[in-house]
C-alpha cells in the first residue's frame, strides 16, 4: 500500500505533518479528516523529498539496531505512561527522520488500528524484529504486560548494542594500523620500486635475492593487479555462498570453534548470547520450548543451534535441557550445572543471565588481551616487511659503491 506525507492542522490548530498508508490521495484525505485532521497537502513517495534533503543518508537506506532500540525504549515508556498503543505509534512516527522506519512504523501503526495484535504486524518486518522479539511482545500481549516486555527488550537490545560497541572500539585501532601499513606497503611496492628497477637493470652482476624477489613481486602487482582482486574477490564470493549451505555453515562453525584462541573467544560470545536470549525469552513469559526454538534460530553457531534442537526432544520426553548441553561438550561444565540447578530450583532465568553477564565479562576481557598482542604483533609485522624492502633496494647500491671503490 503506498505511503503519504501529509500536511495540515490538528483541531486545536497547531500544525501537523507525518505520514499515512492510503490506497490513494483521496483514501488518504478521507481517512485524516476521520480523525479530525484538516489536511492541507498529501504527497506520495516521501523517500525522493528525503533524497533531496540527504543523500547520504538516503543511500544507506537501512534501519539499525540503534534505531529499533530506541524505538522499543519509547514505547515502552509511552506505554508505561498510559497512552493506547496507537497514540503511542502516533507519536514516534512523528519524530523519526529515516525515512524507511517511518514508513515500516505507519505500516504496524494502520495494521494495529485495523485490530490486528502487535505480535503479528512486528512479524510481517523481519529484517527489523526477529523472532526473539516478536514471541516476547506475543507474550506481553497474553499476559497484558506490554510495557514491561518492551522495557525487558529494550534492556536486551541495548547491553547487545553497547557489547558490539565495545568490541567495534577494540578493532579500531588494529583496523587503523593494517590499513596505514597496507598502504605504505603498496606505495613502496607500486610506486618507490619502479623508480629504482631501472637503476638496478643497468647493473652487470647478479642481484641479491631479497632485491630479486621484490622486483619480481612489485611486478606482479603492476602486471596482474586486476587479476589478484578478481581472485581475491571470487574467492570470497565463493566461500561466503558456501557457508550459506547447511555442510558449509556446520564445518565453518566446527573450524572456527576449534580453531586455537579465536575459538575459545567464538564460543564464549555464543555462550553469552544463548544465555542472554533465553533469559529474557523465559523472564518475559515465553514458554520453555517457544524459547528455545527462537534461541535456536539466532544462536549464530550450527553446533549450538544442533545441542539445543536436542535439549527440545528431550525435554519433550519429559528430560531436562541441562543433559543435551553437558553431553554436546560445547557448553562447559559450570554452564550446564548452573542450568541444572536454575531447572530444580525454578530459577532458570536469574542462573541464565548471570552465566550471560559471566561470559560476557569474559569475552570483553579476551577481546582486550587479543587486541593488546595484536598490536605489538603488527607493528612487528609492518617493520619486518618495511625493513625487508628498503634492505632489498640498499644491498644492490652498496654493491655498486664497492666496486666503484
Amino acid at each position: 500500500m503506498p505511503v503519504f506525507e501529509y500536511h495540515g492542522y490538528d483541531a486545536g490548530g497547531r500544525k501537523i505533518s507525518g505520514v499515512v498508508d492510503a490506497d490513494s490521495p483521496r483514501s488518504a484525505r478521507a481517512r485524516l479528516k476521520q480523525q479530525g485532521l484538516l489536511v492541507t497537502s498529501v504527497t506520495q513517495d516521501t523517500g525522493r523529498r528525503e533524497l533531496f534533503k540527504n543523500p547520504l543518508a538516503f543511500l544507506a537506506n537501512r534501519i539499525t539496531s540503534k534505531e529499533v532500540a530506541t524505538f522499543t525504549r519509547q514505547l515502552s515508556t509511552l506505554q508505561t505512561g498510559g497512552l493506547t498503543l496507537v497514540e503511542s505509534l502516533d507519536a514516534l512516527i512523528e519524530q523519526f527522520t529515516n525515512v524507511r522506519f517511518k514508513k515500516v512504523v505507519t505500516d504496524i501503526r494502520e495494521k494495529v488500528l485495523q485490530g490486528s495484535p502487535l505480535n503479528e504486524t512486528l512479524a510481517a518486518h523481519p529484517e527489523q524484529f526477529d523472532p526473539l522479539y516478536v514471541n516476547l511482545v506475543k507474550a506481553g500481549e497474553a499476559s497484558g504486560t506490554l510495557d514491561k516486555t518492551l522495557a525487558r527488550l529494550a534492556n536486551f537490545k541495548e547491553e547487545r548494542l553497547r557489547q558490539n560497541a565495545k568490541i567495534t572500539a577494540a578493532m579500531v585501532y588494529p583496523m587503523v594500523m593494517t590499513v596505514i601499513g597496507g598502504g605504505v606497503l603498496l606505495y613502496l611496492l607500486a610506486y618507490v620500486t619502479p623508480k629504482v628497477e631501472s637503476m638496478f637493470t643497468d647493473m652487470r652482476h647478479a642481484l641479491p635475492l631479497p632485491t630479486v624477489i621484490l622486483l619480481f613481486t612489485s611486478n606482479i602487482l603492476a602486471d596482474w593487479w586486476w587479476a589478484i582482486l578478481l581472485g581475491i574477490g571470487g574467492a570470497i564470493h565463493l566461500g561466503r555462498k558456501y557457508i550459506k549451505t547447511a555442510e558449509g555453515r556446520e564445518k565453518f562453525d566446527t573450524h572456527i570453534l576449534n580453531a586455537p584462541i579465536v575459538g575459545a573467544l567464538v564460543r564464549s560470545a555464543a555462550i553469552a548470547r544463548f544465555s542472554r536470549a533465553l533469559s529474557t525469552l523465559l523472564g518475559g513469559g515465553v514458554p520453555l520450548i517457544e524459547s528455545l526454538k527462537v534461541t535456536a534460530s539466532i544462536a549464530g553457531n550450527a553446533l549450538i543451534e544442533k545441542a539445543i534442537a536436542q535439549a527440545i526432544v528431550n525435554i519433550t520426553e519429559g528430560q531436562t535441557i541441562a543433559g543435551p548441553l553437558k553431553k554436546s561438550g560445547l557448553f562447559p561444565p559450570l554452564v550446564t550445572q548452573m542450568i541444572d540447578a536454575g531447572e530444580r530450583t525454578g530459577s532458570l532465568p536469574d542462573m541464565l543471565e548471570k552465566i550471560g553477564d559471566a561470559y560476557e565479562f569474559e569475552v570483553e576481557t579476551a577481546l582486550s588481551a587479543m587486541v593488546s598482542l595484536v598490536e605489538p604483533a603488527l607493528i612487528v609485522v609492518m617493520g619486518g616487511v618495511v625493513g625487508f624492502i628498503v634492505m632489498a633496494i640498499l644491498l644492490p647500491i652498496f654493491e655498486l659503491s664497492q666496486m666503484a671503490r
